[in-house]
């Protein structure tokens, strides 16, 4: 494993693992919640670490030069389409639903978080 895999990729390894982890943890229902509720800032705030991690991984990128010039995109798109499949994965976890405004929410998370990584690291 190299030092850059180390500094910039394990973190959103981890994360992922960590968002997925406390994803498979079974809990009653609640009732349906409006769209602008409490529930929705857990998840704007675990998506806007990692979208703020994946921005930092992408634009890190040694040999890539178009996942630098464009890691604010790709790290909201790697985001969303992780939030998406972490919805389709709580489907099928007992006394846990799919919900599409809390896949808003990540996406939300995912664009805050990557505002906060700076252009040269």
């Amino acid at each position: 494993m190299t030092k850059e895999f180390r500094k910039y990729w394990l973190p959103v390894i981890v994360w992922a693992a960590l968002i997925f982890s406390v994803s498979s943890i079974s809990r009653f229902p609640k009732e349906v919640q409006p769209i602008f509720s409490v529930d929705g800032i857990p998840h704007a705030l675990e998506y806007a670490v990692f979208g703020f991690l994946l921005a930092r991984a992408f634009k890190n990128e040694d040999n890539r030069e178009i996942l630098r010039n464009n890691f604010r995109l790709l790290a909201v798109l790697a985001a969303v389409l992780y939030g998406a499949s972490d919805e389709f994965h709580q489907y099928f976890v007992p006394m846990r639903t799919a919900s599409a405004v809390d896949l808003i929410y990540d996406g939300i998370g995912s664009c805050i978080g990557q505002l906060f990584c700076k252009n040269k690291i």
